[in-house]
Parts: structure tokens; C-alpha cells; sequence
């Protein structure tokens, strides 16, 4: 057992890791060297939490757990807040654009080019206020955010994506820049934003508590080692939900609340992130995402309604659209699908290509400078197309009233009639962007300038609307050529939208259910199926990735890998794409071993192997289990350690040794606790630094080794006063006197980690590896000698590396040598069109 006693003080985490990370804030957010880690999805089990789950007895009522009544009303929370936070978005939206509307409308008798300059104004200040919030204190908030929810949700883990500062600029930020006139939508900011609340309710819930540092004061000289220690409260959680598995079912219902939010639709909204965004699905997430979107929905519904109303506030809207079709209209139906669906992929590859002119992150000003000339140009555009291309129109009887309507520089009422006049296009570019109903087709220019853009924004709604304006042009061109066949326009431009967004986004059933619940249109069922179907085969025969997709494959740290694997992949095993090299620890190593492999290496996972070699870096052993590196850190830090003589470090038979366990049960139970969370407690929204040698020195193992190896502390009396590097001195001294500190990894590492034989298809190896949510993979022989891991890392490069090394049209016998080609090829890093940007860039470059 450990010499230090655990019974006075129970061992929780110290908040100096914490103060760490938030000391490197300033530096981490100037310095492009971001990193992205994985996702620790799978539960730590060794002997400790074997223990502890046996000795605890879970108290039931009605059949149901205080940890199962806690995850439902959490997420009944997060539905609530999410469907608050859109209402309040919506509200402040028609605040600022009604505000302009009718600032317009007073100056406009003072001149054109006043109220053009107000308008401006107005529209480059909220875009500049948003793009410097992005620019200079939340970069994570650019875009839409729905691509990095998916590579979150598939088991990356994002810098700040999560933030509280974060969620704030994406809600303001989504605010300013709908309002000032950007072809841009809310639905993906929403996305994000759903997902940021479910992850400040985890983290606030499992926020472990923090204390100053004690060193408690020892009777000798010996025992400072074992009391120097970080300690904190012993004050006990009642539950952990801020563990990568527990937080994955939280974001995934936020986000889907979010969309569902977004159009109305909860059915669609959980549908979509079982389609497209999540990556591990089960009929208990299903449920808890169902109820947290009906929530959204229903508290968006009852704020809109003024009242308490099950309606569901559908975002889509065709007017006087009668549900009839018949036979003669599948053709057209057909070919506006196949044209929208053209369209929608045509716009997939524009936006690749502009993304390769962007201005990169590391020029801020360029950034900003970028978003306010859109923002010009959106407003000249706004305010020209009207005064030149706008019609004046009377209105019809019925719907007077300044909500929908502008007169811009039409009279105010008709001289023959009398009856009051409006501008068709001004009426539609100075709405409220949920008010539109036919957008102009320049709308499209606008939203391919407005893409991308360092400010929060989707591409949901514009692409809707382009879709929407797209069908019924064709709708009027068929009125024309085939007069007899009663062909209504409204109907095509259901189908445009439904088809476009079937070529942007390239999913099928989501978005069937999505348009179905947004419009409220059951009737129109059969169109929309068949829009998705038609404009899914014609967008991957143009552009073979969606827009989600791409922007994924644009990411060079972020390894997202697909839900189905390359067929190419059976071709080569698990020793092509393993990582030879493997660094392994033994099961009682020494604290200075340990703390040379955490200097000089940055892998998260070590194989535990029994061996007889003294080298650390020898891999000749065999598997007995593996342990993370924060795990070791945290028995480092907590100072679970002990000293062991030379015969206990190399005897072959590590298992005849007693287990080396504090001797408190509860001290077990909470260093059990503390490995969930270690992130969480240390660096919170910045993993990665973990991987860094800083965080390896805020231990302060050197003193400790010194300590330890003075003369007198350990019973020896050496004198030695050689030259040289004095930390390396100490650690000598303490080897030569027969006696190291060292940790027992026995009770802390994953007994039972899953293995694959270096034989094993690829192609299998993908498919454990992404079902099962895996981080690390070994790979062994028949001995069970560990010959290489297989890490997230590595089976993207091998996927993406036989992709872009074969084409469908390579004969059948290139095949032959794959094996050897795919070792030459795996190993290299897979190009990208953004291999020359730093992962913060990309993160103003997604939808």
C-alpha cells in the first residue's frame, strides 16, 4: 500500500492546472499552434473502478435512479433555454430591422443618398461589432458551426468551441449580423448555440470545487515528498456529467433542439443529427433529443403566440398554395429537381474555390475589412436593385399595414385608385429575413459573397431562399409553355428548396421531415420525396461531397471519419496503417522514466507490457492493459507513488506484488471520479495543453526528485557533487542508491483494452474503431506483443491516402502492389487545400 496516508485528506484535483491553462489564455489565442485531441468515449476500467462500483448501491424509485431523473431534467432544461435563446434572437432581430425600416422611411423624402448612408451605417456597424467579437475574443464563433458539432460529435475535441464566451459572441454575433442585411441565415448559429447550452449545464453541474494549495507540514524530512502534494476540497459530487460519453448525449440533443428551433420542426431536427451530425446513436439518445426539441419548440411557440399554444411555429410558409398536382406535373417536377439539385452542388464548388482567396486569420484587420465591404456591397445592392429594378404595386385588399410592406420611392398612393402602394423588391430585401417570401435572383450573388465571412452566420435559410426563388422562375417559365396544365408556381418552388438543400447538404429523410414540418404541407409530401431523391443523384455526380463534407476534408487536424469506410480498404491490414513506434510503459515504472517519456512525447495512450528491459522505449513485452495520459498525470499530481528498490523495478513478475492503493476507500473512490473529469478541472476547453511540457513542469516532479534524492532523505549518504545538468544529477544519485520513486499502474490502467492482430482488414479496423468510439487501438501478434498502435490519426490518413492515391478508373492490376504502395503512401501527412493555414483559420471557413 502507498506510505502516505489518504484518511486525513481525501485527494481531489488542484487548481493549479487550471490556473495554468487560463495563464496561457493570452498566448494560446495569439499562437496558431492549436492542437485537436480526441474524444475519451470509451469508460476507464481497472481494478479501483471495479471496486467502487461494486461497493455502490444505486438507490431506485419507481425503477428510476437520481443519476436517470438528473439526465431528463437537464435536458429538459437545455430545450427550454435553446427555444428562449431563438425567440430572443427573433426578437431582437425585428427590433433593429423594424428600427431601420422606419429610419428609412423618414429620411427618405431628405434624399436617396441619406437614407443610403444611415442604412449603411447601420448595417457596417453591427457587422463590424461582430467581427471584431470573432476576430479578437471567440474565433470559434465564425461561421455556422454545424460542421464542427459534427466533428465534436464524431470525437474531436474543439479549442473553446464550447466556451461560455463562445456562446455569447455566437448569440450577439448571429443578432448584428442578420440585422444588418447579410444574405445570411441563423439555423446552423443555432446549432452551436443549442450545443454550447448543453455543455455549460454539464459543465457548470459537474464544476469540481477548488481550494488553495496546502502543503501539509511533515514531522521529517523524509516524508516531505509524500505530503507535497495538491490537494482540494473533499467535498463530494452527487453527479459527473462532464465526461466526454455523458456530454455527447447532452450536445447531441442541444444541437438537434437547435435546429428543431430553427424551422419549427422537432421531429426533423432529431432526425437530422441521427442522418448526418451524430456519429454514435441509441434509442436513449433518440428519446432525450426528442424531448428536448419538443421543448424548444414548444416554449418558441407559446413566446410567439403570446400565449400558451401547442402550434408549432413553422418558419416555412407558401401562401394560397392548393395541394393539387397530377401526373402531367412529374416532368416538371423532375426537372426543377434535377436543376435546384445542380444548383445547390454548383454552389458547393464556388464556395471551395473562394475559400482558397480568403484572407487568412493571422490578418485580422484583413478579416474585418472583409466582412464590412460584403456588408457594402449587400446594402448598395439592397438599396439599387429596388430604385431600378422594383415595381410599384398596389395593395391588395385585406393586407394593408406596415409589417410586410415598403414603399420605398413608389407614391404613397395610387392616383387613379387611391389604393396605398408598395415596392416588390424593397418589400423583400428590407423584411424580416422570416417574412421573406420570393427573393430576387441576385440573391444568390449576395450569398456567395456573404459565405464564409468571419462573423456567425449559416447557410441554412439562404439556401432556402435561392431555392425557393430558383423554382418558381421555372414555375413561371412552365405557366408559359404549357398554359393548359394549371401549373402553380408555389408548388416548384417548394420543390427548388427542397432540392437545393438536397444538393448543398446531401442528406434525405431529415430534410423530407424538416420541409414537411416546417411548411405544415403533409399533401406536398410526394413532391418534396422526390426532389431529395432526384437532387442527391444529380449533386454527387457534380460535386462529389457536400457542403459539410468538404469543409471537413478542407481541415487538416480535425480527422472525421465517415460513417461507412472505403471499400480500398481491404486491400491493406492493420499493419499498414499502425504506428510502428510504439512508447510503452511497465507496470511499475519509475517517476523519472515517466517524466521523460511525458517531456518528449505528446501521445495520449502508453501499452502497459510486463518485460525485462530497463529501456522505456522498448516495445518488447507483452499486453497487460493500457493507461491515458492524463491518468498519469493525475497520479503525478495527487502523488500516488511510492519507493521501490531496483528488484521490484525489473522482476518479471510484476502481479505477485500487492497492489500499491491508497488506504482510504473514499480517497479510491475519488481518484476514481477525478480521472473522468481531469480535463474538465485542468484544461476545461483546451485538452491539448495537457500534451504540452508545461503541463508535465506545473507538476513540479524535478523538486520532488531532488528532494528525494538528497543525502539523508532516503537513506543515503552520498556526497556525489559532480558537474553537469543538475536535475539529471539528481535522478543518478537516487538510481545509485538502490532505491526510485515509482508508480503503480496496476490498479489505474484499463485491464481489458481491445487489441486487433497486425492481419486484421483495414477495413475492420475502421469499423471498430468508429462504432465502438475508440481512441487508442493496439496491435499485437500471436504472442500478444504489442507491434504498433492505431490511433484516429492514422485511420484517416490511411483512408484518405487511398482516395487520393487510386481512381475508379486504375486497371485491376495496380491493385497488386497495394500493400507496398500503401506503406509508402500512408505514413505522409494527407494535402489539403488548407495545409498552409493554422487550425484556427479553418474555423472561419465552415458553414
Amino acid at each position: 500500500m502507498v506510505d502516505t496516508d489518504f484518511d486525513a485528506e481525501v485527494p481531489l484535483l488542484f487548481d493549479q492546472g487550471y490556473e495554468f491553462s487560463q495563464n496561457q489564455e493570452v498566448k494560446v489565442l495569439i499562437d496558431d499552434d492549436v492542437g485537436v485531441e480526441s474524444l475519451d468515449y470509451e469508460t476507464i476500467r481497472n481494478v479501483v473502478h471495479d471496486r467502487v462500483k461494486k461497493r455502490r448501491t444505486n438507490r431506485k424509485i419507481y425503477g428510476y435512479t437520481g443519476l436517470t431523473l438528473s439526465k431528463w431534467m437537464i435536458t429538459i432544461i437545455i430545450g427550454l433555454l435553446v427555444g428562449l435563446i431563438a425567440f430572443t434572437i427573433e426578437s431582437f432581430q425585428d427590433i433593429i430591422i423594424i428600427y431601420k425600416k422606419e429610419l428609412t422611411e423618414k429620411l427618405f423624402e431628405r434624399g436617396l443618398v441619406l437614407v443610403f448612408y444611415n442604412y449603411a451605417a447601420i448595417g457596417v456597424a453591427l457587422v463590424l461589432l461582430s467581427s471584431f467579437l470573432v476576430m479578437f475574443w471567440a474565433p470559434a464563433a465564425a461561421g455556422g458551426g454545424v460542421t464542427l458539432v459534427m466533428a465534436y460529435l464524431n470525437g474531436n475535441d474543439i479549442p473553446d468551441f464550447f466556451r461560455h464566451r463562445t456562446l455569447f459572441t455566437k448569440i450577439l454575433g448571429t443578432i448584428c449580423t442578420i440585422s444588418s442585411g447579410l444574405p445570411i441565415g441563423q439555423e446552423g448559429p443555432l446549432v452551436h448555440i443549442g450545443g454550447a447550452i448543453a455543455s455549460e449545464l454539464t459543465w457548470m453541474h459537474g464544476r469540481p470545487p477548488i481550494r488553495e494549495r496546502s502543503v501539509l507540514a511533515p514531522q521529517t524530512l523524509r516524508e516531505t515528498w509524500r505530503n507535497k502534494r495538491r490537494e482540494l476540497t473533499p467535498k463530494a459530487w452527487i453527479f459527473d456529467f462532464y465526461n466526454d460519453k455523458d456530454r455527447r448525449e447532452f450536445i447531441s440533443a442541444g444541437a438537434a433542439a437547435g435546429l428543431a428551433a430553427a424551422f419549427g420542426a422537432p421531429i426533423g431536427g432529431v432526425l437530422f443529427f441521427m442522418e448526418e451530425d451524430s456519429s454514435f446513436w441509441s434509442r436513449k439518445v433518440m428519446w432525450r433529443s426528442r424531448l428536448c426539441t419538443t421543448c424548444a419548440t414548444m416554449v418558441l411557440s407559446w413566446l410567439n403566440k403570446r400565449k400558451f399554444s401547442f402550434s408549432l411555429p413553422g418558419t416555412i410558409s407558401f401562401h394560397s398554395l392548393k395541394p393539387e398536382f397530377n401526373v402531367m406535373d412529374l416532368p416538371l417536377f423532375v426537372i426543377t429537381s434535377v436543376l435546384a439539385g445542380g444548383v445547390g452542388a454548383f454552389l458547393n464548388i464556388i464556395h471551395d474555390w473562394l475559400a482558397q482567396f480568403r484572407p487568412s486569420s493571422k490578418h485580422r484587420a484583413l478579416r474585418v475589412l472583409e466582412a464590412c465591404l460584403v456588408t457594402l456591397i449587400s446594402v448598395d445592392a439592397i438599396f439599387m436593385l429596388p430604385y431600378y429594378f422594383g415595381h410599384c404595386l398596389p395593395i391588395q385588399k385585406g393586407q394593408e399595414g406596415d409589417e410586410y410592406w415598403y414603399r420605398y420611392a413608389c407614391p404613397l398612393s395610387d392616383q387613379d385608385t387611391g389604393v396605398q402602394t408598395y415596392n416588390d423588391l424593397a418589400s423583400l430585401y428590407f423584411a424580416v429575413p422570416h417574412q421573406f417570401n420570393h427573393p430576387h435572383e441576385f440573391f444568390l450573388l449576395l450569398f456567395i459573397l456573404a459565405y464564409l465571412i468571419a462573423t456567425p452566420g449559416g447557410i441554412f435559410m439562404p439556401s432556402i431562399m435561392v431555392g425557393t426563388s430558383f423554382g418558381a422562375f421555372l414555375g413561371r417559365i412552365f405557366q408559359i409553355f404549357f398554359p393548359r396544365w394549371s401549373v402553380q408556381p408555389g408548388i416548384h418552388a417548394l420543390v427548388g428548396a427542397t432540392a437545393m438543400l438536397g444538393g448543398v447538404f446531401r442528406t434525405s429523410i431529415s430534410l423530407v421531415v424538416i420541409m414537411v414540418e416546417g411548411t405544415g404541407g403533409i399533401e406536398f409530401l410526394l413532391p418534396v420525396i422526390l426532389s431529395i431523391v432526384l437532387s442527391n443523384w444529380v449533386a454527387h455526380h457534380v460535386h462529389s461531397a457536400g457542403a459539410y463534407e468538404s469543409d471537413l476534408e478542407r481541415i487538416g487536424e480535425v480527422h472525421f471519419l465517415q460513417s461507412e469506410p472505403s471499400q480500398k480498404l481491404h486491400l491493406i491490414t492493420a499493419r499498414d496503417i499502425m504506428a510502428s513506434d510504439v512508447i510503452s510503459f511497465k507496470e511499475i515504472t519509475s517517476v523519472a522514466e515517466i517524466v521523460e517519456v511525458l517531456r518528449e512525447t505528446s501521445h495520449n495512450g502508453f501499452p502497459i507490457i510486463r518485460h525485462t528491459h530497463r529501456d522505456v522505449f522498448s516495445s518488447d513485452g507483452q499486453l497487460v492493459g493500457v493507461i491515458l495520459r492524463h491518468q498519469v498525470l493525475l497520479l503525478l499530481e495527487q502523488r500516488c507513488i511510492f519507493e521501490a528498490d531496483a528488484l521490484t523495478l525489473n522482476r518479471r513478475r510484476r502481479h505477485s506484488c500487492s497492489l500499491r492503493l491508497p488506504k482510504s476507500a473514499m480517497a479510491q473512490q475519488y481518484l476514481d471520479r477525478l480521472m473522468g473529469v481531469y480535463h474538465h478541472a485542468h484544461y476545461p476547453h483546451r485538452r491539448y495543453l495537457s500534451s504540452r511540457p508545461e503541463a508535465v513542469n506545473e507538476l513540479e516532479i524535478d523538486e520532488l526528485l531532488q528532494e528525494f534524492a538528497t543525502p539523508g532523505v532516503n537513506g543515503s549518504s552520498s556526497t556525489d557533487s559532480s558537474e553537469g545538468d543538475p536535475k539529471c544529477k539528481d535522478v543518478e544519485q537516487a538510481i545509485r542508491t538502490g532505491k526510485e520513486l515509482a508508480v503503480d499502474f496496476r490498479p489505474w490502467m484499463n485491464r481489458a483494452p481491445l487489441t486487433v492482430r497486425e492481419e486484421t482488414s483495414a477495413r475492420r479496423v475502421y469499423i471498430i474503431f468508429r462504432t465502438l468510439g475508440l481512441r487508442h487501438l493496439c496491435v499485437t501478434d500471436a504472442t500478444n506483443r504489442v507491434v504498433g498502435i492505431i490511433t484516429r490519426k492514422d485511420i484517416a490518413k490511411a483512408h484518405k491516402g487511398l482516395e487520393d492515391a487510386y481512381s475508379d478508373t486504375i486497371k485491376e492490376q495496380e491493385y497488386e502492389n497495394c500493400q507496398s504502395l500503401g506503406q509508402r503512401s500512408f505514413g505522409r501527412t494527407p494535402r489539403s487545400s488548407f495545409n498552409d493555414r493554422s487550425p484556427r483559420d479553418v474555423l472561419f471557413s465552415l458553414p
